[in-house]
């Protein structure tokens, strides 16, 4: 059998890498739109541990600059999203806010897509966390992939979700690989921007992954290292 990778995760054939399962929906599959979920990074922040993660935690400079870039970007598209939903977070609040000046939208919150630590294959990353913080993440995702990843058969939807590292990767890990727990092994921009295509009977595809061709090579920073050129974020 050949094998893909992806970021370090092993794949099936491209074929099979490519689609996961068909998410369970009562919508039947009457037209041929594709549902778009655009999943953006929130902008490099000031980070204080002792602090309350909703109210504390906000972006710094250089995350607003990297927050109004991407909205620029998604301005320029020639699609109108249908939404603009942020974590409850403060610094993805604050990266929605100035994506939605520039699409003229105003974002509503969800908690659902807030930052934690996911089930993963990487035992010292399970050890931060109780079980039962990691099984409320786990079920935190559970909800927002059956309320984001459904078919929209009738036509086409773009919705732009604000939101985190660890959950953009665990949603790339589940479409790609059907296995939401390597999430890990993928490094992600601040400000990035990851497309997942939902078609209409239920298929799925990874558009793009940690795009971030609308920031100047100085003003990227990363989970880890990234591709090697830009700053590494602290953990």
């Amino acid at each position: 059998m050949r094998f893909v990778r992806l970021a370090g995760i092993p794949c099936a054939l491209l074929t099979l890498a490519l689609f996961a399962p068909p998410a369970r929906s009562q919508q039947p599959a009457t037209g041929g739109g594709i549902h778009y979920v655009y999943l953006v990074r929130h902008g490099d922040y000031t980070r204080d541990r002792s602090t309350d993660e909703v109210s504390g935690n906000g972006l710094n400079a250089l995350g607003h600059e990297q927050a109004k870039l991407l909205g620029a970007r998604l301005a320029a598209l020639p699609v109108k999203p249908a939404s603009l939903v942020t974590s409850n977070y403060k610094r993805a609040r604050e990266t929605a806010d100035d994506i939605g000046q520039a699409l003229g939208m105003t974002p509503m919150v969800d908690s659902l897509l807030h930052e934690c630590n996911f089930t993963s294959d990487r035992p010292d990353y399970m050890r931060n966390d109780t079980r039962a913080e990691i099984a409320a993440c786990d079920s935190n995702f559970a909800h927002a992939w059956a309320k984001y990843m459904v078919p929209t058969p009738q036509r086409d939807r773009h919705d732009v979700l604000v939101c985190h590292g660890n959950v953009i990767r665990t949603f790339v890990s589940r479409l790609v690989c059907g296995d939401s727990r390597h999430w890990p092994t993928m490094e992600i921009g601040n400000g990035s921007l990851t497309v997942l295509a939902v078609r209409a009977d239920g298929r799925m595809k990874l558009v793009c992954f940690s795009d971030v061709g609308h920031l100047p090579v100085a003003q990227q920073t990363w989970t880890g290292h990234g591709a090697g050129w830009g700053t590494p974020a602290p953990r």
